[in-house]
Parts: C-alpha cells; structure tokens; sequence
C-alpha cells in the first residue's frame, strides 16, 4: 500500500473509532452504555470508574500518531519507515476497537472477547515490526509514534483481562478451585508481572504506566468493601511503580529529555 494512502486511512481509521466511541454512548446502543454493562457484569476486577477516563488520552495519543503520520507521508521530509513498518495493523486494531464497542453493547460478550484480542494482536505487531522503544530514536518519533502505542496497548492489555472476567461473571462460572477473591488476586498478579517484563525487555515505562493506572483504580474501588484485593492492587501498583523508576534511571542517559538538558 503507497504510503500516503496508508496514512490517510490510519487516520480514518481513528476518525471511525471516535465516532462510534461517542454516538454509542449518546444515543445508548442497545439501551446500554459502556458504564452500565460493566456494573451489570459484576466481578472484583473491574476498576472504578474514574478508571476509564484514560480513553480521552489514549484517543489523543491515537490523533497525535495519526497525524503525525500523515505529516510524514505529505511532508517536505518525508521519513516513511515507521509508517511502512506498521503496515495495515494500526487500521485492523482501531477499527477491531470500534467493533468492539458495538458487540459489547449488544451484549455478544463472548465475541468481545475475540475482538479484543484481535486489537492486541494488531498493537503487538505494530511493536515488535517497528522494534519499538529499542533504539535510540528522536524526540518526535518517541512522542507521537511510540507513547500513543504504548498507552493503547497498556489499556488494551489489562482490558482483555477485564473483558475475560465480564464474560466469565456473565456466564456465572463458578471459579473452579479458587475462588472469586482469589482469582481477582491471580489476574492482578498477571498484570503486575506482564508489566515488569515489559519494563525490562521491551523499555516500555509508559505501558506500565498504565498498568499503575489501573491497579491503582481497583484499589481505590475495593478500599473498603474487599481490603486484601484492594492492597494487593496496591501494593502491584508500587511494585511496578518503583521498577518502573529504576529502569527509567539507569537509563537516563537514554533519555531524550535528558539529552536535551547536557
């Protein structure tokens, strides 16, 4: 595909993503909201809803890559590896992202689930193309190419965990030999140790930022009713928080904004 045609269609591709985020909730598809499906879906997981605020930065990060892009392509510098490298997968995961809303609504949670996968798939593929956050890359490539993807694909992954419980509450699976409690415990420990690795293999700190974002918000919302999956969540968040910090030390020599200060 010409790249100036790819860049267009990524920004399409967010234009349709914003679209559909907004007119579901204005006009209640289904009779449903994101909110309310995700209280009707009880499980210990769910963050509070605060939590779900990091859309709107996501979905400005989605501009800023798009955007960026088309500069790229249009522009009198034109650097188009980036773009190359990411192929048609920033197009497949936003509009999988807007498939998504219409499915979730109309309560086929068990394709959700697919589509939510679909989504990661894509943003893992733009990373490990792109060898994102790996090499020495400019100010301009790390803030509107790598940042908007690590944010997306630190929500998309801890929601695919979400998105998993919601259906599991709404088929009433018991839990097997854990329980609910314990399985919240066993999913938060997931996300704790996905982000360490990803920290420490792939320099991802802003995709664990994430990760902080939303251990911290399922703490906030169990700090009085559910007490050890609330420090639990807590004490992940800190525990990804200070890797996060170390990692981001020791290589601060790395960093663009350090660079800039010498």
């Amino acid at each position: 595909m010409k790249p100036k045609i790819l860049a267009v269609l990524n920004f399409i591709s967010v234009v349709i993503t914003l679209f559909v985020s907004y007119y579901t909730q204005a006009v209640k598809l289904n009779g449903n909201t994101m909110g309310s499906l995700s209280h009707e879906y009880f499980n210990l997981f769910t963050p509070a809803d605060y939590a779900f605020a990091i859309w709107g930065i996501i979905y400005l990060g989605l501009l800023a890559f798009s955007g960026y892009q088309i500069y790229q392509a249009f522009g009198p510098k034109k650097d188009l590896k980036f773009l190359q490298q990411t192929k048609f997968w920033f197009i497949l995961a936003n509009l999988s992202n807007a498939a998504w809303v219409v499915v979730w609504l109309y309560e086929y949670t068990g394709l959700s689930i697919f589509l939510m996968l679909l989504i990661l798939f894509s943003l893992i593929k733009i990373i490990l193309n792109t060898n994102m956050e790996r090499w020495d890359a400019p100010f301009k490539i790390i803030a509107f190419s790598w940042w908007p993807i690590c944010l997306y694909s630190g929500w998309i992954a801890v929601a695919t965990i979400a998105n998993i419980a919601a259906y599991l509450a709404k088929i009433g699976w018991n839990g097997g030999i854990f329980s609910e409690v314990q399985w919240t415990i066993i999913m938060i420990v997931i996300v704790a140790i996905l982000n360490i690795v990803m920290i420490y293999t792939r320099n991802m700190r802003e995709f664990a930022a994430v990760g902080i974002w939303a251990l911290f918000a399922i703490y906030m919302r169990h700090s009085e009713d559910q007490t050890l999956i609330a420090y639990v969540a807590l004490g992940a968040a800190i525990l990804i928080g200070i890797n996060t910090a170390y990692h981001g030390f020791i290589n601060r020599k790395q960093n663009p904004m350090y660079r800039m200060m010498k």
